[in-house]
């Protein structure tokens, strides 16, 4: 009697365990490359929030922590609808002029309705020395916020101890809360 050999290739049992493997292999390889991009724009999110952090809050921290209140409080402007246009100040630390100077942060309304953030000081010895520069070339609201009660609410002007300043750039999607202590 002759014994028939083994034919050469694979059942179908192998082949579907094959498959089934190859499925699991790239379904897990999928979900490892998604997470690795999804990772990668978060890093790239949080490097520019990283990039924008250091400007503002310094000029932020030295002119609102320097805001002298014996001149007056801050001077809130809002529109009709109660959005914040702009805040000023009266600070004796001044970057362009010498003495006392009034500090004012603004947005200025673009075309399509883009605001982009600016900063001016105004000598105040002579409020037609003045000089303004833009802070933000993307589209920004800016809101203030003080603390009542343990919470925080809109601060509408007057005298204040805690200041919160909450900038946020439109189609970044990015909000900057800075808090600051205002000298008394």
């Amino acid at each position: 009697m002759k014994f028939m050999k083994p034919a050469k290739g694979f059942t179908l049992l192998e082949l579907l365990l094959a498959v089934a493997l190859s499925a699991f292999v790239l379904a897990v390889s999928y979900q490892f490359f998604n997470l690795v991009k999804l990772s990668g724009r978060s890093a790239v999110e949080n490097f520019k929030l990283q990039g924008l952090i250091p400007p503002f809050f310094y000029l932020f921290l030295r002119d609102i922590e320097s805001a002298n209140q014996n001149y007056g409080g801050f001077k809130v402007y809002r529109d009709l609808d109660g959005n914040l246009e702009g805040f000023e100040f009266t600070t004796e630390n001044c970057y362009y002029f010498k003495g006392i100077c009034t500090v004012k942060y603004w947005l200025y309304r673009g075309r399509g309705g883009k605001r982009y953030l600016f900063r001016s000081e105004y000598d105040f010895n002579s409020p037609l020395k003045a000089v303004s520069f833009p802070l933000s070339f993307k589209n920004a609201s800016l809101e203030l916020f003080t603390l009542s009660g343990g919470n925080w609410v809109k601060f509408n002007g007057g005298r204040v101890n805690l200041l919160k300043v909450l900038i946020e750039f439109k189609g970044e999607g990015v909000e900057l809360p800075l808090v600051f202590k205002v000298r008394t």
